[in-house]
């Protein structure tokens, strides 16, 4: 993928005594938009709280924008823009006034990007936050996290009940992030989302990132036949078309194999039917 401008390595991570992140080696490029995909509970929102230094890892390391720790510390996390699923903003403030109070704590705020952020998302400046419908909220914390140019932008389910026109907003401000050379990490549940902007894929399930890579690539791994699998070849929930297995592409030579879409691969991997 290129240069690292997001990095954990051997990230793990623990309730109790229930271990919910194990091993996580995730890896996101500048100028790519990373779609972090699994089910709810996968480990998702845990997994971006440890990158952005909220939850302490077990065990393993954390690298952002070149700089390596086992916690994200402070002066990592200002090199980070970061949107939360659910917005937390005094009701009482305007747009402009709340940018004014963020700004403040980032030395590299740019209030001219603030205001040129607002006005490319339709945010009205002097209108109060509580007022805010539920994807305009979801835009003004996406126009709080990129003022301060971040390197890298994080979001946690940012299209969650938003309506189409906000979702359809927020997508193409990530891809032109990632366009413009920022490094993109959203976590979703929605594959579509992933297809639509995606240019790398990680699939978490059960705190464990069972695949990592280009889109495009996942169709070289899981495979649909209607014999059986080869030996070394992991076997998936099926989908009633036939049996799915997830192997490395030399696995599947000379075996009558078609490649597996994102969605199918995904519902397989997530429904562990068949894996063992």
């Amino acid at each position: 993928m290129g240069d690292v401008a997001l990095a954990t390595v051997g990230l793990e991570y623990q309730y109790g005594s229930r271990r919910v992140i194990r091993g996580l080696n995730l890896t996101v490029a500048p100028g790519r938009v990373y779609g972090f995909l699994g089910r709810n509970a996968a480990g998702k929102t845990t997994t971006l709280r440890m990158l952005l230094g909220i939850l302490t890892p077990v065990a393993g390391t954390v690298t952002v924008d070149g700089v390596t720790a086992k916690r994200t510390t402070p002066a990592m996390r200002r090199r980070i823009g970061y949107v939360s699923q659910q917005q937390h903003f005094y009701p009482w403030m305007r747009v402009a006034r709340l940018g004014a109070f963020v700004g403040a704590f980032y030395p590299t705020w740019s209030k001219s990007a603030f205001e040129g952020l607002c006005a490319s998302l339709r945010l009205e400046p002097s209108q109060r936050v509580g007022e805010l419908s539920g994807g305009s909220k979801m835009k003004l914390a996406a126009a709080l996290a990129l003022a301060h140019d971040p390197p890298v932008l994080v979001l946690d389910e940012p299209t969650a009940g938003v309506d189409p026109i906000a979702r359809r907003e927020l997508l193409d401000l990530l891809r032109a992030q990632a366009d413009h050379g920022r490094a993109v990490l959203f976590s979703t549940h929605h594959v579509s989302e992933v297809l639509d902007i995606g240019d790398d894929v990680g699939i978490l399930h059960d705190g464990v990132l069972f695949f990592q890579g280009p889109v495009e690539a996942v169709g070289r791994y899981a495979r649909r036949t209607q014999g059986p699998l080869p030996p070394t070849v992991t076997a998936l929930a099926p989908d009633g078309r036939g049996a799915i297995g997830w192997g490395p592409p030399e696995a599947w030579e000379g075996v009558d194999a078609a490649p597996v879409s994102l969605e199918s691969a995904f519902v397989a991997i997530a429904t562990e039917v068949a894996r063992s």
